[in-house]
């Protein structure tokens, strides 16, 4: 009842406030400095950017009839011989949290990115109320600035660091830092103010879709850590490729930012965005290098300001007090020949001990080309380096490399197939077009690199809802084991372009007094039932009247086996709720208590729990 009166409230509120500070401040300065760089003083490319990634939300994913379930499996980034998810990770999401994180970054961001761009080019004076040229090229006029090129620059960065992600990825989020990292070298202050406005615009949002929080004392599922699923290294390479591009166009245009304010700002940014993640997984572990990553934003802080902010003057000479100092081409032309033959031992080194080849030649080819990159300029035509080469290049230069160096570790990762007969050993599959999905214990991933990186380590099996589909190089865990045994149910969304489908799988179970847990998941699609997976019969670790009750999964339900003399001598189904069930002389009641259903063996005057049902939350 009082959701819409929040709301109501909330807005004249807000409107109010930004119309006096709006009359207060003086309207027209504003308008003056936003029509100079926008068509009409409105950052088109941001809000034409924010209307394809929400929209391939709403329609090719589904969100506007599921908004809280998007159809994602077919466009993550499963495999390089998978085309659409690398074309269409970088645009998709997996949740509406997701959506909005990234799209609040973007809101808060690509505007500082656009303006630094601007619809009009420089050198243009001349215009027309609707920013259209009397003269120039294609480009240059105003609405295609606007309209097409900054939103396709965008999505190029989403494609880039969606398909130079290590491991399957999806999400905007490597744009969005992208977007942060050109708006901090061309305008450091105005991006921390962004960042701030990223988070009040969050709030604003919160505020208004949910006016009222009532919540009380609940427990959560086993899960990750929440870092633990953030793709830190596609932020990273998003965030290099945006600070490259900004200093390209800082150097264009004549522009020189204060260093420190330039340093200051990428600290600050990287340090509130989470930059700073390293993690490694080591099957169920995840470790977190927080002190690692915060020394490595510090020293990237630095490089970011000498790339956008440094200075003219040439690299300092090293050997200028050598009476008889050797030319830069030819100490170039030594170390380029030292870093050759050095790379080429090493890769036939690797090549000999033949383990770990794929890896071992990549790094070894990855060091080269990072090793070799300072030799370049001297040995370039002066046409295309500038002699000497200054601090400010070679910074830039630097940044480069580092965006390399963070893509190239993705680049074997995502040569993955998967084996036309993988499927789910013991466990039965629902069909769901190309799709199989079906609950599986302690399997193995049937995924496999074409890059050879060795057996140095087992694989690491998995336990859950797994969905498998070959035509997408897909074998992947849906709901995880923990997680199943917590709710007790779980729905698994898949599609493709223009269809969804739900498989919902449930699971039911027996805990047994000294031994494990008994039970089973079922899977149901368009009303049909499967039981997918039954686990092994587990006895109770009591004894009645000499005999033992083992309780054990059928293809539809449970059933007590009551076993003497280590053979069993007679089955009955679990009673329903206040029933019983005979074998021989031996009764077996399901009682319920306290809300759970308890089965219990009573023979003479003895009575034992033999099985409890499970309890889900």
């Amino acid at each position: 009842m009082l959701h819409t009166p929040s709301r109501i409230g909330l807005a004249v509120a807000l409107v109010v406030a930004f119309a006096v500070v709006w009359s207060l401040a003086g309207r027209g300065r504003w308008r003056a400095r936003f029509t100079d760089r926008f068509v009409l003083g409105v950052p088109w490319g941001t809000l034409v950017t924010v209307a394809v990634v929400v929209g391939f939300y709403l329609l090719a994913q589904s969100g506007l009839r599921h908004w809280s379930a998007p159809v994602v499996y077919p466009f993550v980034t499963w495999s390089y011989f998978y085309p659409t998810g690398i074309l269409t990770a970088g645009v998709a999401h997996g949740s509406p949290g997701h959506l909005l994180g990234n799209m609040l970054g973007t809101l808060a961001f690509a505007p500082i990115a656009e303006y630094a761009w601007g619809h009009y080019p420089p050198s243009d004076r001349g215009r027309t109320r609707l920013g259209l040229r009397d003269t120039g090229g294609l480009l240059a006029r105003p609405v295609v600035r606007a309209l097409v090129v900054f939103p396709a620059v965008l999505l190029l960065a989403a494609f880039l660091t969606a398909a130079f992600a290590a491991g399957p990825g999806l999400g905007f989020s490597g744009a969005v830092f992208a977007i942060a990292g050109l708006a901090v070298v061309t305008y450091p202050v105005t991006t921390l103010l962004a960042l701030v406005a990223a988070s009040a615009l969050g709030t604003v949002y919160r505020a208004i879709t949910e006016p009222v929080v009532r919540a009380g004392i609940e427990a959560g599922g086993p899960s990750p850590p929440p870092w633990a699923s953030i793709a830190f290294q596609a932020h990273l390479l998003g965030f290099l490729v945006g600070v490259a591009v900004g200093a390209a166009l800082l150097s264009r245009r004549g522009r020189r930012p204060a260093l420190d304010r330039v340093f200051l700002a990428t600290l600050a940014l990287g340090l509130v965005q989470a930059l700073w993640l390293l993690v490694w997984v080591d099957g169920e572990t995840f470790v977190l290098y927080r002190a690692a990553g915060v020394a490595l934003v510090a020293l990237l802080s630095v490089l970011v300001a000498a790339a956008a902010g440094g200075s003219h003057r040439p690299l300092p000479k090293p050997l200028s007090a050598v009476p008889r100092r050797p030319k830069r081409r030819h100490l170039a032309a030594v170390w380029l020949f030292l870093v050759l033959v050095a790379a080429a031992t090493g890769i036939a080194a690797v090549v000999m001990e033949a383990d770990l080849v794929g890896l071992g030649v990549g790094v070894l080819v990855l060091a080269a080309v990072v090793l070799a990159v300072p030799a370049l300029p001297p040995l370039l035509p002066d046409r295309l380096v500038a002699s000497p080469v200054s601090r400010r290049w070679s910074a830039g230069a630097a940044v480069v490399v580092a965006a390399v160096v963070v893509a190239a570790p993705a680049v074997p990762l995502g040569f993955v197939v998967v084996a036309d007969d993988a499927g789910v050993p013991g466990g039965t599959a629902v069909e769901v077009r190309d799709y199989d999905v079906a609950y599986g214990e302690n399997v193995t991933p049937p995924r496999d690199t074409l890059v050879d990186f060795g057996n140095e380590t087992d694989p690491v099996n998995v336990t859950g809802v797994i969905v498998e589909s070959g035509d997408r190089e897909l074998w992947g865990v849906a709901v995880r084991e923990e997680s199943l045994a917590f709710a007790g149910n779980d729905t698994v969304v898949l599609g493709g372009l223009g269809w969804r489908e739900t498989v919902d799988a449930n699971r039911t179970g027996w805990t047994v007094p000294g031994n494990d847990t008994v039970y089973a998941v079922d899977l149901t699609h368009e009303g049909a039932t499967t039981r997918s997976f039954r686990s092994a019969p587990s006895t109770a670790d009591v004894l009645v009247d000499g005999r033992r009750v083992a309780v054990a999964p059928t293809t539809d339900g449970f059933e007590l086996r009551v076993q003497a003399n280590g053979s069993t001598v007679g089955t009955a189904p679990i009673p329903a709720a206040n029933e019983s069930a005979s074998v021989g002389d031996l009764r077996l009641e399901t009682r319920v208590e306290d809300g759970t259903a308890r089965v219990v063996a009573v023979a003479d005057r003895t009575e034992v729990q033999v099985a409890a049902r499970e309890t889900y939350d």
